[in-house]
């Protein structure tokens, strides 16, 4: 059993593998072919009915694709360089680059055993260039002449000669072109009729393949395909490596392929010695550039990698086709084990390690950890495989990696079921979460937990050696969660309005929510407090007079609650009991949070943890805050002006012009203070109005306006905002409102701005629109 885990990508490859590579289509020098031994006798894989089911199983399944094109197919003499079996058994598709017709007996049956034994899908490579003549009418190649030659090929050949599908050579090189390729529309044409018999909307399971120049194509084509093969020939790290796989991959999208359609190839022609050129990967890896584009292939977006003439590979004289068999394996990891069994493969196999926060009390979340895993093979019948924890693998771990991890009773540790695999089903059906909750027992060492499959009443099945065990690496960490009121010891003032009558108009209270530095696994609650004696203690440090309000005096809940998992407990609003006993000095309460003498808990001080809010009954009609006025904008401002003496820049008609581009400064100040006037010719019952800072509200907000007053006649004025200031909202939909509790009846509005810290926001005050708002 391996003790060097790593996580990968769950694949249940067969043993031998294989690879791709695309390059030009002019013919080079040959290698001498090199006697050597069968690559099956070379090999410890036992070939029998079950490996080759195995491996026919596997080609139907997710995985990274290895393509190549074979070339000097004869399927005779001494060298089994001239046959496609000796390709890597986990080849997925072979194109012929050679004679793909009129075929020897030696090789239907060579083609034969890699289609159906092997379950390599087997092509054959035509020309783009240009149609047979005996297809041809008078010479021309004509709508019948597309259609018959489309059938010829992608039904009668096929039929014949019993081929998986066809790949197209489509190239735009000089010595390439020809008529059916640079007439426009035609090759398009011709796909559309070949899409009859091959590709996935012909329903006939044959493929569909186009290589070469594939963003040359036109708009359309690539729909009708399987798969576009881009020849990358030469792809290495001085043409950027995947850079180029990349930008390759956009090119084809323009005209219509999808990423996850594309199969990059290298020419072993000319590179099938070294495995391409050298290549930088995604993650500035440096490798050979096959290997590259299987890289690409599990880490970029691609389908596959490949080879163009593939054949020479088998010249190694250490092992046939080893850039292609490491490409493979590198895309599409091989599992180990005994053969002669169903192996299972622990997709989350190899080391994990966390940190479990633990409160003084005990509390923790512990861990929560999901295994799921698959089969080389395909089950006949349900079955139900445990996990379980090995402490024996504990001591070995230790002495292989000079570490001292302690072992956790198993008991500990919970499984929500075994690893369930449905009749036909190579993966299993929904993950097994291991689950550790109680860590009180657990000290400060570290612990390692070894979860794998137990086959003690499974014969039938065996571990995938390389993906068998997942290590979780434990260690607790004591943990206390901080908690802080916002704002801390600030004054919260809350200011009520009052009518004419005296009566309060709108009863306001304070939101209290207290924060929480982290999640705690459990609901937790807290009591709060009032203490009139900290008031006192207030009014003699700061000089005022705050009237003390006691428990009695405000609405406290009789809890907050901080959820499971949350880091701030449900607001509360708190108000005063009797509005009608504050007054304009204003009555202070000061809330503090109770811990409780929890240990889970605390804070940086106590100070943390206490808030001061005084209530304040104000004379005003006007909503602090408000954020709408409902009603209607009047339109006709005609005659309208507006009169702000001291002000720059101001333009009476601008303010009502509905103008409040970015650019429309409006008018402004810089310091003092500035009375602006209205006067909207009648007299209108107003609910309020609605004003839009210089630049909008992303710049120069109004915090306060002061001294808001309105009259009918312009002679008697009559004060909306009381004695006190008016705050604005900050948010919103770049206008600020002034919102009145009862609907007013004025000719005229006044109000003053102040350019200071606490009215302007960035150093400026301005506005550069008025809109009255009439009540419905």
């Amino acid at each position: 059993m391996n003790f060097i885990m790593k996580n990968s990508i769950k694949h249940f490859l067969l043993p031998l593998v294989c690879g791709i590579a695309f390059i030009s289509c002019e013919k080079q020098t040959t290698p001498e072919p090199v006697q050597i031994q069968r690559p099956e006798l070379q090999s410890p894989i036992v070939r029998d009915d079950v490996y080759y089911a195995r491996l026919r199983a596997y080609k139907k399944t997710d995985h990274k694709l290895a393509f190549g094109w074979f070339g000097s197919w004869t399927a005779i003499g001494a060298s089994e360089q001239s046959r496609l079996r000796s390709a890597p058994d986990s080849m997925d598709i072979i194109s012929m680059w050679s004679q793909w017709h009129s075929l020897s007996r030696e090789q239907i049956e060579d083609k034969a055993f890699v289609q159906q034994v092997l379950g390599t899908k087997v092509v054959f490579c035509i020309s783009a260039k240009d149609v047979p003549e005996e297809f041809k009418v008078d010479g021309q190649i004509t709508d019948e002449s597309l259609k018959d030659y489309a059938r010829a090929w992608g039904k009668d050949s096929i039929d014949k000669y019993q081929y998986d599908g066809i790949d197209i050579d489509f190239e735009t090189a000089a010595d390439h072109l020809g008529p059916l390729n640079t007439t426009p529309g035609l090759f398009k044409k011709f796909c559309e009729e070949l899409s009859q018999y091959i590709g996935p909307k012909s329903g006939t399971g044959r493929l569909f393949l186009i290589d070469g120049n594939i963003d040359a194509l036109d708009q359309g084509i690539a729909e009708l395909c399987n798969y576009g093969v881009s020849q990358a020939y030469g792809c290495s790290s001085a043409t950027m490596g995947y850079t180029s796989l990349t930008s390759r991959t956009a090119s084809a999208e323009r005209v219509g392929w999808k990423a996850d359609q594309l199969i990059f190839t290298e020419n072993f022609e000319s590179y099938w010695k070294s495995g391409g050129r050298p290549h930088t990967t995604l993650s500035g890896e440096q490798m050979m550039s096959l290997q590259g584009m299987a890289d690409f292939a599990v880490n970029g977006t691609s389908c596959g990698f490949g080879a163009y003439h593939m054949e020479y590979e088998y010249g190694h004289s250490d092992m046939p086709y080893k850039y292609m068999r490491q490409a493979i394996q590198y895309a599409n990891p091989a599992p180990h084990g005994d053969y002669s069994k169903n192996l299972v493969t622990l997709n989350e196999a190899g080391e994990y390690a966390f940190e479990i926060p633990v409160f003084p009390s005990g509390m923790s979340d512990g861990i929560r950890f999901s295994l799921t895993g698959s089969l080389t093979g395909v089950p006949t019948a349900d079955a139900e495989i445990p996990l379980v924890v090995d402490n024996s693998l504990v001591t070995a771990y230790n002495n292989y990696y000079y570490t001292e991890y302690k072992t956790l009773d198993p008991a500990l540790i919970s499984f929500s079921g075994p690893l369930h695999f449905v009749a036909g089903s190579q993966d299993s059906e929904t993950p097994v979460i291991v689950g550790i909750t109680d860590v009180t027992t657990l000290g400060d060492e570290e612990y390692l937990v070894p979860v794998r499959v137990d086959f003690s009443k499974h014969s039938g099945f065996s571990a995938n050696t390389d993906k068998e065990v997942c290590y979780l690496k434990l260690k607790t960490k004591q943990q206390v969660c901080v908690l802080s009121l916002p704002g801390m010891e600030q004054v919260t003032e809350i200011s009520v309005m009052q009518g004419e009558d005296g009566m309060v108009i709108e009863k306001k209270g304070y939101t209290l929510q207290l924060q929480a530095s982290i999640g705690v696994p459990v609901d937790s609650k807290f009591s709060i407090v009032a203490d009139p004696a900290l008031v006192d203690s207030y009014n003699k440090q700061h000089g005022t007079k705050y009237t003390p309000m006691s428990a009695n005096d405000v609405t406290l809940p009789d809890e907050l609650l901080l959820p499971k998992n949350s880091q701030a407990t449900t607001p509360v609003e708190i108000k005063a009991v009797d509005y009608e006993k504050l007054t304009s000095d204003g009555s202070m309460v000061v809330l503090k949070v109770d811990l409780g003498g929890n240990a889970d808990f605390n804070t940086i001080g106590d100070k943390d943890i206490v808030k001061f809010v005084v209530f304040k009954k104000m004379e005003g009609n006007i909503e602090e805050n408000a954020t709408r006025v409902p009603g209607t904008v009047i339109a006709d401002m005609s005659g309208w002006t507006y009169d702000a003496p001291g002000a720059e820049g101001l333009v009476s008609s601008q303010m009502f012009d509905g103008a409040i581009a970015m650019n429309q400064s409006g008018w402004y100040i810089t310091n003092g203070s500035v009375t602006a006037t209205v006067d909207m010719v009648n007299v209108h019952t107003l609910a309020g109005f609605r004003i839009r800072p210089m630049y909008g509200l992303g710049y120069y907000k109004v915090l306060r306006l002061y001294d808001v007053k309105t009259s009918e006649d312009g002679q008697h004025w009559v004060s909306q905002s009381g004695d006190s200031f008016v705050s604005l909202a900050l948010s919103g939909d770049d206008w600020q409102y002034v919102k009145f509790y009862k609907p007013v009846s004025c000719r005229f509005v006044r109000m003053t701005y102040r350019c200071d810290k606490e009215s302007a926001l960035n150093g400026y005050v301005g506005c550069n629109e008025f809109n009255a708002i009439a009540s419905n």
